[in-house]
């Protein structure tokens, strides 16, 4: 055969093959393309695209999944050609959709989140979902602790000593990392100083971490005191915080044991969890044999605490000799179980995620502990004795925290390890 006529032959079978199969779908998820192109050796080589939805990329570079004919140049839409193998070898790969995510990892103080924008999924579609993430064991839960002092005549020698641990005792629950709120009901005869309080009695209040409420105190009305004046001191209470009552008496409660816990926990869905701690006397004058054996004790002790012994073994609280007078131990003992007590805290602080405005209707709490779960949204606190678990904003019209409800709480607080996955930028789930 010529020149003439194997150039002619060669160029007849390429535009065959450019136009023989005119009918195949280059636009389907995946598929793959590819344009064929003699070379001066004869060796074919291909250009392979791979196309997901509408769009398609090119192996070279390029955007378009055109085939162009080498005899014509007229563009053959939609054709496949053969890759010819013989010869240096050439591979053709089809790459799969893939989701774009980006992370930042953040660290002030105590807390670290992690920032993750996901900007794509598996499946070619695109959503616009940033999450930003804190590990839970990063902050411990606060705690707010309200003591109850009786204020009675016979009491000067027990408020002179607890007036003197007041100091030592707060700070060094402050020194564990723990945001404490300590609320004293009881008249002027007590006066805390610095850096707890102002120390400019009777006006020694320094709120938020110190709080008295000037109320007088008798030898059996601490519990009922305790109750009554709650709206006094609920603004000082907060959600997320572990509630400890201490009362320090020489006698015993009126209120039985069971009608203060219900009382107690009534108030507020925070108090469920409450701990009682009491200075008070294990015994008192009715012990006959013990008056003859503790003679000083049984002298400044009006009746033994019952109720508070009571209260005590229920709720998992310590309870302090009131024999001893220097409460300097009760009260290291009481700073110590704080701390111990202290786990995860249940608010956080709403970060912009990726420095962009958030759309608070859009926003998720998720709980992982290996098996994420997403926690609804209530519209209050009040609202969450209607749900099994939720969350809710601190400000409905001015969000700056994220809360979960006290039953959420206790949950997360059971687990090692968990994390909290604060989403934005999906519809946010309401609890039911």
């Amino acid at each position: 055969m010529s020149q003439r006529s194997l150039d002619f032959f060669c160029a007849c079978s390429l535009l065959l093959l450019a136009c023989g199969d005119s009918g195949g779908d280059s636009g389907g998820t995946g598929g793959v393309s590819a344009s064929g192109v003699t070379s001066a050796g004869g060796t074919v080589t291909a250009t392979t695209t791979a196309t997901t939805g509408s769009e398609s990329t090119t192996g070279n570079g390029g955007s378009d999944s055109t085939a162009t004919s080498p005899t014509t140049g007229e563009p053959t839409t939609g054709t496949t050609a053969p890759v010819d193998t013989t010869g240096p070898d050439t591979t053709s790969t089809t790459e799969p959709a893939t989701s774009d995510t980006t992370s930042t990892t953040t660290t002030t103080g105590d807390d670290t989140t992690t920032s993750t924008t996901v900007a794509s999924t598996t499946d070619g579609t695109t959503g616009e979902c940033a999450a930003v993430t804190e590990t839970a064991t990063n902050k411990k839960q606060p705690a707010d602790i309200l003591f109850v002092i009786d204020n009675s005549g016979s009491m000067d020698m027990e408020i002179a000593s607890v007036q003197a641990n007041m100091n030592q005792f707060s700070a060094k629950i402050i020194a564990s990392g723990i945001d404490v709120h300590v609320i004293v009901v009881s008249d002027n005869s007590i006066c805390v100083g610095a850096p707890l309080g102002s120390g400019n009695c009777p006006a020694d209040s320094k709120p938020p971490t110190y709080t008295r409420i000037n109320q007088g105190v008798g030898s059996n009305n601490a519990l009922q005191l305790a109750v009554n004046t709650y709206p006094q001191y609920k603004d000082k209470l907060r959600p997320d915080a572990a509630t400890h009552v201490v009362v320090v008496t020489d006698d015993n409660s009126n209120m039985d044991a069971n009608t203060f816990d219900a009382q107690f926990k009534a108030l507020e869905p925070g108090m469920a969890d409450y701990k009682m701690h009491a200075i008070c006397g294990a015994k008192g004058p009715s012990d006959f044999l013990w008056c003859i054996q503790n003679a000083v004790c049984c002298a400044f002790t009006a009746d033994a605490g019952d109720v508070y012994l009571d209260l005590i073994a229920s709720t998992g609280g310590k309870w302090g000799d009131l024999c001893l007078q220097n409460f300097t131990p009760v009260f290291d003992e009481l700073s110590t179980q704080v701390i111990m007590g202290a786990t995860l805290a249940c608010e956080w602080s709403i970060p912009e995620p990726m420095g962009e405005p958030i759309d608070f209707d859009k926003v998720n709490v998720e709980f992982d502990d290996g098996t994420p779960e997403t926690f609804g949204k209530v519209p209050s606190p009040a609202e969450c004795a209607n749900v099994s678990d939720g969350w809710y904003y601190d400000d409905e019209q001015n969000p700056t925290k994220i809360v979960v409800c006290p039953q959420t709480c206790t949950k997360i607080q059971g687990v090692d390890d968990a994390k909290i996955n604060i989403q934005f930028g999906c519809e946010t789930i309401i609890a039911q």
